[in-house]
């Protein structure tokens, strides 16, 4: 019989040689941060983020306050750490990455977008289950539900709205368009906040656990980091106090997909890049679903994370033997 011993000291090793005092130091202060802006936004007054209530001032400037948590936590322990900080090399070579951070991108974006709108359409719309809602694919019906997120509107307002809105592929289309160039740009900016943190500093320092593990420790710490927002309505309304655990579901295959393109291109750009895109493409859901349950529907619910583990996994996949491990020195 062949012991198990040398695989379980191999595993304990590994486990050991992981700087978890560091690792509960970089998520006090990521996590401490989101409580801060959460009892911020509290004492203001916006006590629903929902979006039924429309977005203030104050909840944009906190909101963008939010995002750059994670990327202080890991500058501050990289600096106790007395090591050169990640992000002096991270927009080196970026001409030289750009082609395949575009590569990545205009594939993943539209795979992610797609599938969700499938998963929904098979579920809700064939099979008749609750939950997931209705995709719309009459331009009427588009136009019809985006009024009901609208305040009232006058003839001439309706008449320049219909003109605003394309067919359902037009749509699409449009949304995957304006989804790449808020990656590139201004979400792409504020995503790299956090990206800086979970698939920069603490991938780096979770990977002797291999990617599986990695991924799943840090997919649920990501989750549970946006609990004192979802409380306070963030993503899933009335579903705040369980909104979380769904929430962690979302956020590990997102996480699995976000180490793999950066382990693609070589560059921390690309998860931010992803992340920044899926935040611009997020907001087409609301005109183009109905009857939804924000705990099943795309894109934070049930069907948007299975959506996420599917072009993860296919993602995985299609790239063996274009891997390369930017991070595996720091480690």
């Amino acid at each position: 019989m062949v012991s198990d011993a040398p695989v379980v000291a191999r595993q304990g090793a590994r486990w050991a040689s992981v700087r978890w005092s560091r690792v509960g130091l970089f998520y006090g202060i990521a996590f401490g941060w989101s409580c801060v802006i959460a009892a911020a936004l509290f004492l203001l007054g916006e006590r629903d983020l929902s979006g039924t209530a429309g977005p203030t001032l104050a909840t944009t400037i906190l909101a963008v306050l939010y995002m750059p948590a994670p990327l202080v936590a890991a500058l501050i322990v990289e600096r106790l750490d007395h090591r050169p900080a990640l992000i002096r090399s991270t927009f080196t070579g970026f001409r030289r990455a750009l082609p395949k951070l575009l590569l990545v991108a205009v594939l993943v974006v539209p795979a992610v977008l797609l599938t969700m709108i499938g998963a929904t359409w098979l579920a809700g719309n064939v099979l008749g289950i609750t939950g997931p809602g209705s995709v719309l694919f009459g331009q009427s019906d588009l136009v019809a539900n985006a009024l009901t997120l609208l305040p009232a509107q006058n003839a001439e307002q309706v008449a320049q709205l219909s003109a605003s809105i394309p067919p359902f592929w037009g749509l699409i289309a449009l949304a995957v368009g304006g989804g790449l160039v808020a990656g590139f740009t201004i979400n792409g900016l504020f995503a790299f906040g956090e990206e800086y943190g979970w698939r920069g500093w603490l991938a780096d320092e979770l990977r002797p656990l291999g990617a599986f593990w990695a991924n799943v420790i840090t997919g649920v710490l990501w989750g549970l980091w946006h609990a004192p927002l979802i409380l306070l309505g963030f993503n899933y309304g009335a579903y705040g106090r369980i909104g979380t655990a769904f929430m962690i579901a979302l956020c590990i295959p997102f996480s699995f997909l976000l180490w793999r393109a950066r382990e693609v291109t070589g560059s921390l750009l690309a998860p931010a890049i992803l992340h920044g895109a899926f935040n611009g493409v997020a907001g087409l859901f609301a005109v183009l679903l109905v009857d939804t349950n924000p705990l099943v529907a795309a894109p934070a619910g049930l069907i948007g994370a299975g959506a996420l583990a599917v072009v993860a996994a296919l993602f995985w996949l299609l790239t063996r033997g274009l891997v390369r491990h930017p991070g595996a020195g720091r480690a």
